[in-house]
């Protein structure tokens, strides 16, 4: 990697950090210098505007949390097991693991509206994924008879994902986890009864 493109993907990590922690829209350029340490040429020189940088920055968050969705669910066997480590891993958010400030999707969608129509779209995009991916986890536990058929898991995808990020911003807004247990323990019993 040159110098030039290490500059821009150092630009994109601390400002995806940002972003996520302050805001798309309260973030200043002026807070992206103080956090990368360049001046303004600096960041302009990689990037066409502040909205160009953002919807960079909102790929690399998505990223690096769909990388990390991919390695934890591989280790798992059961359907059970993966949605027992999805829990895990929107429970690792609270304490900013692996992205710092929380989910970035969360995040972007309560920002993402007539301010950044092109980020609401990403967003939409992203979310549109993750749901995806726990309606397949469900389905294949259908599939392999871990859960009744009577199971709706588009339905059931939404549920979990819509509890968990509430769980997630209530813990983060009151700085304990205790918010995101009640609501792993509720999404684990619901789920049990279907087995």
């Amino acid at each position: 990697m040159r110098k030039g493109e290490r500059t821009r993907s150092r630009i994109i990590q601390k400002s995806s950090g940002l972003f996520n922690r302050h805001g798309y829209l309260s973030s200043s350029i002026s807070d992206v210098m103080k956090e990368t340490g360049l001046e303004k040429g600096g960041i302009y020189r990689h990037f066409a505007n502040k909205e160009e940088l953002v919807l960079q920055a909102f790929e690399y968050s998505t990223q690096v949390m769909n990388k990390h969705f991919q390695e934890v669910l591989a280790r798992e066997c059961t359907s059970i097991e993966k949605l027992e480590a999805v829990i895990q891993i929107l429970k690792g958010l609270v304490e900013d693991h692996p992205i710092p400030g929380g989910c970035p999707l969360m995040n972007a969608a309560l920002e993402a509206d007539d301010a950044y129509p092109i980020l609401a779209e990403k967003t939409r995009d992203s979310m549109a994924r993750l749901l995806e991916m726990m309606k397949q986890i469900l389905v294949t536990g259908v599939e392999k008879g871990e859960f009744q058929k009577n199971m709706n898991p588009e339905q059931m995808a939404v549920t979990w994902i819509a509890s968990l990020e509430g769980g997630l911003a209530l813990s983060r807004l009151y700085r304990d986890s205790t918010y995101m247990d009640i609501v792993a323990a509720h999404l684990l019993n619901d789920i049990a009864s279907y087995q």
